[in-house]
């Protein structure tokens, strides 16, 4: 499933049209930002807007279909259990 335009809008607006990774803002770059999932399809995923993140083009390629993270609590990268 495709995600619509109107979810993408939305995920945009939330983000305040910043990279949800970086913070880039979307206005000074030269390509427009993608809706990543934060959960990747390939891991099952969802289009659900909860699973939605606006994406610079760097860090939605750096990310590929990783599943991990900063814990601010450790100070640690630490991989998400998404079972």
């Amino acid at each position: 499933m495709t995600i619509d335009q109107a979810t993408r809008e939305f995920v945009r607006k939330r983000a305040n049209y910043l990279c949800e990774y970086c913070y880039s803002p979307e206005r000074i770059c030269t390509t427009r930002f993608t809706v990543d999932h934060l959960i990747p399809k390939s891991l099952a995923g969802s289009d659900d807007v909860d699973n939605l993140a606006l994406a610079c083009r760097r860090c939605n390629e750096r990310r590929y279909n990783f599943v991990a993270g900063f814990d601010p609590e450790t100070q640690t990268i630490r991989e998400f259990d998404i079972s």
